[in-house]
């Protein structure tokens, strides 16, 4: 999908919508280079792959593919093997199945692949691919059931536990993996127990609970508060995990971050529980301040001065920029003076 220059051809019928360089509309409809692949290469027509040569995922109309096998090439690639470029490096079956895994995160076989965002922007326009276990879209190297259309970042592949012990929505039972396919009932629709939102592909499970939770859901990295405004315990959550809340004191949406009991489905913003925008600490010289996000020494890493484990940097934390130290709200809320805390 290069921009055209020079000799084309067009198709009138179609309003410059199908548009060949005069090169690519030459190729032939099959091909064979023993230099690179063992068997006849056939033009083919494909929405969703993954080209064996240059390992990206591709949405493309025209491909091709081997007559023996299931080596598929995007047409860039196979238009470099025609002409004897020396960019494409031989393709056989061993090279192939290197690319694939099994994972215990899905019941089928995964692939290798890259991704890059401006292919599917021209393909698909604004729809957004997004992996089953951070729910970020998805970029970089990746995981793909074609079948399925299982999408899963390599990283979070290589990050997957065996198992959850003690996630801060079901810390009382050990959460499993669960595949989509597993479910006892695929027709119906399973929701996240932390986020409400659709579980698609693979979850977190607990059997004697019924609890499903999305992977990023069920590792979350959030901590509980006491207060008086609620009898249970409050998680804070940030906007990554918010979706259509409101506040139960003021009825507002809870955009970016709120405190929640899941138990009750309550839920209060941090302005609303109240919480002080800042005070003095025994612990520290000078004053404390709510603030949204601190970036601690540009490296990316956040860890509380006073309990020293790894924050979140999606929460709300009291921090002092003088000296550049920064808590846990529960850390702290224990020793706040004021007549709402305990």
């Amino acid at each position: 999908m290069d921009i055209i220059h020079g000799p084309a051809y067009i198709c009138e019928a179609c309003d410059d919508d199908f548009v060949f360089h005069k090169s690519c509309a030459e190729m032939p409809p099959q091909f064979q280079k023993d230099t690179f692949h063992p068997h006849p290469l056939r033009f083919n027509v494909f929405n969703l792959f993954v080209c064996d040569a240059c390992r990206r995922l591709m949405v493309s109309f025209f491909s091709y593919k081997c007559m023996n096998c299931e080596l598929k090439l995007d047409f860039k690639c196979a238009m470099s093997i025609f002409n004897d470029e020396n960019e494409i490096t031989k393709c056989d079956e061993e090279d192939h199945q290197g690319t694939t895994i099994h994972h215990f995160c899905h019941p089928h076989q995964l692939t290798r692949c890259m991704f890059e965002i401006t292919n599917f922007e021209k393909s698909w326009g604004s729809r957004k691919l997004k992996c089953v276990a951070c729910k970020e879209e998805i970029q970089g190297t990746l995981y793909i059931c074609l079948a399925c259309k299982f999408i899963i970042h390599e990283s979070c592949i290589n990050e997957m536990p065996r198992q959850v012990q003690r996630s801060p929505f079901h810390p009382h039972h050990v959460l499993f993996p669960q595949t989509f396919l597993q479910h006892r009932d695929a027709n119906r629709q399973v929701l996240c127990y932390a986020c409400r939102e659709r579980v698609g592909g693979f979850s977190f499970y607990c059997n004697g609970c019924d609890v499903n939770l999305h992977v990023s859901c069920a590792k979350y990295p959030t901590r509980a508060i006491k207060h008086t405004c609620h009898p249970h315990n409050l998680l804070q959550l940030g906007k990554s995990i918010i979706h259509n809340i409101s506040c139960n004191v003021c009825g507002e949406g809870c955009n970016n971050s709120c405190f929640s009991c899941k138990k009750c489905d309550f839920n209060i913003h941090p302005q609303c529980i109240p919480l002080p925008s800042s005070f003095t600490h025994k612990r520290h010289l000078h004053q404390l301040v709510l603030v949204s996000l601190v970036v601690e020494e540009d490296t990316g890493d956040y860890y509380c001065n006073i309990c020293e484990t790894e924050m979140n940097s999606k929460l709300q934390v009291y921090y002092c920029d003088e000296c550049n130290y920064i808590t846990h709200i529960d850390c702290v809320l224990s020793e706040v003076r004021h007549p709402q805390l305990k």
